[in-house]
This record gives C-alpha cells, structure tokens and sequence, in this order.
C-alpha cells in the first residue's frame, strides 16, 4: 500500500465511522439525552447517573470490546465491528473530556 492509498484509507474508515456513529446514535439516544444508553448503563452498574459514571460505563462498554479483540484475530467474527465501535466509543470519550475541561474554566 502506498502513502497516499494508506491516508485515503484512514480517510475512508474515518468517513465510515461517523457514518456509524449517526445510526448508532439514532438507535441508543433519546430526544433529551444524546448519551440516553450511558446514562441508563450508570444508573444500573453504579446506581447513579453523573458525568463520570456515563464515562465510567462508556469504558465498561468499550472494554467489551476491547477483551473481544484481544481474545481473536483480527479475521475473527465480527472483530472488525469492535474495532470500530472502540473507535466510536473514544470519540465519544474525546468529546466528553472537552466538554469537561470546558466546564471546569
């Protein structure tokens, strides 16, 4: 693979991945709470739903997947499908550290 095939293969997977996260988001969020599938994930693991248990369960979710990749190689079933999802879930982990540190100035 070339450079240029490499960075327009990035560019390709980047493009495929806010392509998933806008149906995932149709499919796991609420009218009022774009974060509706980590608010109810901290409110079952930990019994509250605060800024830093949705982080805490967005890390329990991710860590699924994470275990999921380790434990196959990368042709395993749907091992591709995790790796995407992580990739998701720390976009989504980025905006919420942004949004933190904005809050805190």
């Amino acid at each position: 693979m070339t450079e240029q095939e490499f960075i327009q293969a990035v560019k390709n997977k980047l493009n495929y991945i806010q392509g998933m996260f806008e149906i995932k988001n149709d499919q796991y969020s609420t009218d009022k709470d774009p974060l509706a599938n980590f608010t109810t994930g901290a409110r079952l693991m930990y019994g509250d739903n605060g800024f830093s248990v949705q982080y805490e369960a967005l890390k329990a979710y991710a860590a699924k997947h994470v275990a999921h990749v380790y434990n196959n190689r990368l042709t395993g079933a749907k091992v591709q499908e995790s790796i995407d999802d992580i990739i998701c879930y720390f976009v989504i982990a980025s905006v919420l550290a942004d949004q933190e540190l904005k809050e805190r100035v």
